[in-house]
């Protein structure tokens, strides 16, 4: 294990892990830092990602880490590597092993691989982040790539599993993470329904033309005219006729029957005797059901009225008034057809009907269809004992009946009892009782089929089969599953601590008998003490706490019990899906693709007027920028481009939104680059990525990014101040971003294509996070123009910000306002082609800086002319509350290819900041220090906290004094605007 004693201390500020201390380096690594600050390097996996960057083919000199490295993805946050072009690689930087279950929206899981096996599976379950919703997604690709040596095993608290690599995001509550980087105690988004296998469906015929004329003589349909062959015609135009099994609509029409059986009916009308069909339920679940009948070619119209009723009982009659959704659908065609799968016309409780013989040939999933619809409509909600909230009430499944037609009902309900064995739901009997009398006195009964209450049975009844056109339900289905399966884990580590009670007293453990205590678990604690039953969460108490951020999307919260590397060799998997928030469900776990931000960054704007002059408006102004510029983790809210609009913005950058009046031409000039790196390619950046990024121009992101109102605290070097146009007391305005969705696209979509390209250049890395190719060939020069195009996407994402600002600075101080002026706009992650002398001959090199900022030095003929003589501004922001720096780049700095730090550096995860404290106790600390903050999200704020970074004054010194770059002015924050 790496420690002190195997570094060379070069000076004050440069240690070195030499060549030798690994056999596979192709060159040292070198860390500046302090003494004081080395201890810190070992606290997480950055020297250990420092070294495996020195191992990369092509590398040049040294692997460098700044003062404000940390553990990132594949290499250190902070770190610069300068790869030779001519044999040298380019890297952009995940999956899931082959028995993944993945969901599909009709309620069954496949295996991830088999996804490559056809197209039948072309939509998968997701998370809509935005409206906190379950939502199918279509499937645009498919990855299948090498992976080894060794993958994750993760376990929840409720006994979910999942394997996959380390750099496959899982949803948390600070978005999405690697897995990697998750630890033991993190929660993680699961959607409990659990579903059945897919299993491809017999072919076998349901109606044909024969049973459909069958159907319109014995409903002695109107004999003259076209009126059957009309009927003929429309079900075979709609594909429905002949109608099979494996049908494409018999999936939407099993779920039809089931709901119809339930809360609906059918009839033929008076007059010209047209079909109507009519469903009843809530507005919500009414609109599902009318999406389904439009996918199968039926346009359904929804009605709301209000109702009187009248209901005698045997007991009494009631009186009582309702608001009545309906939807209905007018089609004879339509209804011709239910009937003739077996749905029966006109009222229920007076005819005899059972279900089809058919129904019992169909796989799992197709039942389950049928089923779920009809328990959406009929069967009881899951519901706690009021008492006491803690174990759940027998589901029941009623259904009415006329007296002639008991028989008839009580065998109907055993043939639903007989599918449900096959989910391994078990139900006890079938109950009569006399109910009540309709308008021509004729009394009805009431059968129920009452289902076993045992939490076993009821996990398999909402786990496997749940409601469908029922979401009320189907949300209290699946909290009900996750709670029955995290009281059973509780009980079974109580068991192991022996601390169990049972109404007779304390359980003798070590007599026990294993079977005894299988069946205590299975039971949910049924016999337990109640002292036993006050350690654990009733339900209304447990959906509370695991649904916090995520609204009646079904999910919920699951805390990781155990989390461990495991041998693997083999294939892994992965998916690109058609959604804006690229996500989907995996193994129950909410999953998502990785990247990162290319070209984040930071632009500074400057003013005329000092902190005397501003203070009486600041609050006006952090409020008015926080109304402009839009934040968070989804998508903009000010402008939305098309794609023409956005091709153009990634080949043009900053400089072509400035030509459409979104800024100065003082902006280009004073920007890196001028805001446009001329290699890029619109044409090498996905559809997906570029969808992400239409209406992300102009917003700040979530995590660290931000906008800051600053004053100048301190000036350093008076001279290059003046330069740069500082003074003391000065206001500035610094703004934090980067590439957004779109750049962390398009390092997904590389990543992809660079695994198994790796295979085929042969290139052998120390760690499979590395995905690499050689940087002269076709995969590695897409890769370079699309990330330049990214970087370009950037460049204009902070330029459309600064033009939001200045809106609000002009709004906010109306005639007073001066112009806000660009003091410079640089990258701290990006890829670019420099040359160095390297070994006495000049190279060109591929400079990987990811977390760290280019400082070049005076003279150098790429920073602005009015800078040369003095060196490239170089802009360092603090953690939030804490100094900014500007620097300026220095002929020194040529060691570390004019290159320095970035930032603060983290010192923890955002988890465990939030953890340590809150958002509400970092404002008031700041408040109290005089600095506004403006955050839509707490948790944003505890996130991103001073003590979760490292101090950013000793980082500024230590790049300072190793002579990376120079101090020119420290800034003190006023004010701070979060991205979410």
């Amino acid at each position: 294990m790496l420690s002190k004693k195997d570094f060379v201390k070069i000076n004050n500020y440069l240690w070195e892990i030499p060549k030798t201390y690994r056999k596979d380096m192709r060159a040292p690594a070198r860390v500046y830092t302090s003494e004081k600050m080395l201890e810190d390097i070992f606290r997480d996996k950055s020297l250990e990602q420092l070294i495996n960057l020195c191992c990369l083919p092509g590398i040049q000199k040294y692997g460098l880490a700044m003062p404000d490295c940390h553990e990132g993805y594949a290499s250190p946050i902070g770190g610069v590597a300068a790869i030779r072009i001519s044999d040298g690689i380019i890297s952009p930087g995940m999956c899931l092993t082959k028995e993944t279950k993945i969901f599909h929206p009709l309620g069954y899981w496949v295996p991830i691989s088999e996804f490559q096996n056809g197209h039948l599976f072309d939509e998968i379950t997701c998370l809509n982040f935005k409206v906190k919703k379950i939502q199918k997604t279509n499937l645009s690709r498919l990855w299948k790539l090498k992976a080894n040596p060794s993958i994750i095993k993760v376990t929840t608290k409720t006994g979910r599993q999942v394997y996959a690599t380390p750099d496959h995001p899982f949803y948390t509550p600070i978005g999405m993470r690697p897995l990697g980087k998750l630890n033991r105690g993190n929660t993680m988004a699961i959607y409990p329904y659990e579903g059945v296998p897919y299993k491809k469906v017999k072919d076998f015929i349901l109606v044909t033309e024969k049973d459909i004329r069958k159907q319109w003589e014995l409903l002695k349909q109107q004999e003259r005219g076209k009126g059957l062959l009309q009927v003929i015609n429309r079900l075979k135009f709609r594909n429905l006729l002949p109608l099979k099994s494996t049908s494409p609509a018999s999936p939407v029409l099993l779920k039809i029957m089931g709901y119809l059986l339930g809360d609906g009916s059918m009839n033929f009308t008076n007059g010209r005797k047209r079909g109507r069909i009519s469903f009843y339920g809530k507005k919500e679940d009414l609109l599902l059901l009318k999406e389904d009948l439009k996918t199968i070619g039926f346009t359904a119209f929804l009605q709301k009225r209000e109702r009187n009723h009248t209901v005698r009982t045997i007991y009494r009659e009631y009186q009582f008034k309702e608001i009545e959704n309906s939807l209905s659908v007018t089609s004879s065609s339509l209804v011709l057809l239910l009937k003739a799968l077996g749905i029966p016309i006109g009222n229920k409780v007076n005819q005899n009907f059972v279900l089809p013989v058919w129904i019992f040939k169909l796989p799992l999933w197709q039942k389950r269809l049928f089923l779920a619809a009809f328990f959406g409509a009929e069967l009881t909600s899951p519901a706690v004992y009021k008492r006491h909230g803690f174990n759940f009430y027998a589901s029941v499944l009623g259904i009415n009946k006329s007296k002639k037609y008991l028989a008839s009902g009580k065998k109907f309900l055993s043939q639903i009892a007989k599918l449900l064995n096959e989910f391994g739901v078990k139900t006890n009997k079938i109950s009569q009782r006399k109910e009540q009398k309709n308008k021509n006195g004729q009394l009805s009964y009431r059968l129920r089929l009452i289902f076993s209450s045992q939490p076993a049975n009821l996990i398999n009844l909402w786990g496997k089969i749940n409601y469908e056109y029922n979401q009320e339900k189907r949300l209290l289905a699946n909290l009900a599953v996750s709670y029955m399966r995290s009281k059973q884990q509780f009980i079974k580590e109580k068991i192991l601590s022996q601390r169990i009670r049972s109404r007779k007293g304390v359980i003798n453990w070590e007599k026990r008998d294993e079977r005894k205590l299988d069946k205590l678990i299975v039971r949910g604690g049924r016999g337990l003490s109640r002292p036993f039953v006050g350690q654990f969460p009733k339900f209304k108490e447990f959906i509370k706490n695991v649904t916090k951020g995520l609204g009646k999307s079904g999910a919920i919260w699951d805390e990781v019990s155990e989390i461990k590397k495991i041998p693997f060799k083999g294939y892994v998997y992965d998916f690109t899906v058609n959604h804006p928030d690229h996500n989907f469900v995996a193994n129950n776990f909410v999953v998502s693709n990785c990247g990162y931000d290319i070209n984040c960054g930071m632009k500074l704007l400057k003013s005329e007027y000092s902190e005397k002059d501003i203070k009486p408006y600041l609050d006006k102004l952090t409020t008015e920028i926080q109304k402009e510029v839009p934040s968070g983790l989804g998508r903009g809210r000010q402008i939305k481009f098309s794609i023409d609009q956005i091709d153009k913005i990634l080949e043009g950058g900053a400089k072509r939104l400035v030509e459409q009046g979104y800024g100065e031409k003082e902006d280009i000039e004073n920007c890196e680059s001028e805001g446009r790196l001329e290699w890029a390619n619109a044409s090498a950046v996905s559809p997906h990525a570029k969808n992400r990024g239409r209406d992300q121009v102009g917003t700040l992101g979530s995590g660290n990014h931000f906008c800051e109102l600053d004053k100048v605290e301190e000036i350093f070097d008076a001279e290059v101040a003046e330069i740069f146009g500082l003074f003391k007391d000065q206001i500035i305005i610094m703004i934090h971003c980067g590439s957004r969705g779109l750049g962390h696209q398009v390092c997904t979509d590389y990543l992809r294509t660079m695994i198994p390209a790796m295979q085929r250049y042969r290139i052998k890395v120390p760690d499979r996070e590395f995905a690499c190719v050689p940087f002269n060939s076709p995969e590695g020069q897409r890769y370079f123009s699309a990330m330049a195009a990214a970087a370009n996407y950037a460049w204009a994402n902070r330029q459309m910000i600064a033009h939001f600002i200045r809106k609000a600075w002009n709004l906010v101080l109306g005639e007073k306002a001066s112009p806000l002026v660009a003091l410079y706009d640089v990258a701290h992650n990006i890829i670019k082609k420099e040359k160095y002398i390297i070994d006495g001959k000049e190279m060109e090199v591929a400079v990987h800086r990811k977390g760290a900022t280019r400082a070049f030095p005076p003279g150098h003929p790429e920073i602005p002319k009015k800078y040369q003589p003095w060196g490239q501004p170089v802009l360092i922001p603090g953690s939030m509350g804490t100094a900014s720096y500007v620097l300026v780049g220095t002929k020194e700095g040529e060691e570390a290819f004019y290159s320095t730090c970035h930032g603060a550096g983290r010192t923890m995860s955002r988890h465990e900041a939030v953890r340590r404290i809150s958002g509400q106790e970092v404002v008031r600390n700041l408040k109290q220090r005089g600095i506004i903050v403006k955050c839509f999200s707490m948790r944003g704020i505890a996130e991103e906290a001073p003590i979760a970074y490292k101090d950013i004054d000793e980082i500024v010194n230590i790049v300072h004094n190793a002579g990376l770059s120079k101090k020119v002015a420290k800034l003190k924050p006023l004010a701070v605007i979060k991205g979410e």
